[in-house]
């Protein structure tokens, strides 16, 4: 679930609910229906859902970047829709570099 709420901070979900996580027989979360998503906001919805992060997420959010992102994602968002998400996971990033230098790695990476 702590992949779930960076996910849901990244994108900026507007209607995240329970009703958007399948979970499988294994266990496996599934997020779904993004409709009212990737919002043009430039700010963190709800900072107290960044509590943990998975160590190879986080390594991968501080390595993405606006080209790569683009040509990702060039038949469903707008220029101004990716560069909230990249806005937003500025701030995703500095709040977890923010947390482990308070708490430290094993405290907030996993």
């Amino acid at each position: 679930m702590y992949k779930v709420r960076v996910l849901n901070e990244l994108v900026y979900d507007m209607d995240a609910n329970l009703t958007n996580h399948l979970v499988t027989e294994d266990w496996k979360i599934w997020r779904v229906d993004f409709t009212r998503a990737f919002r043009l906001h430039r700010t963190i919805k709800d900072v107290k859902n960044l509590v943990r992060i998975d160590r190879t997420l986080f390594a991968k959010l501080k390595a993405l970047n606006e080209a790569e992102l683009t040509q990702r994602t060039k038949s469903f968002l707008t220029k101004p829709e990716i560069q909230g998400v990249m806005a937003r996971r500025d701030k995703i990033v500095a709040h977890f570099q923010k947390l482990i230098a308070e708490k430290g790695e094993s405290e907030v990476l996993y």
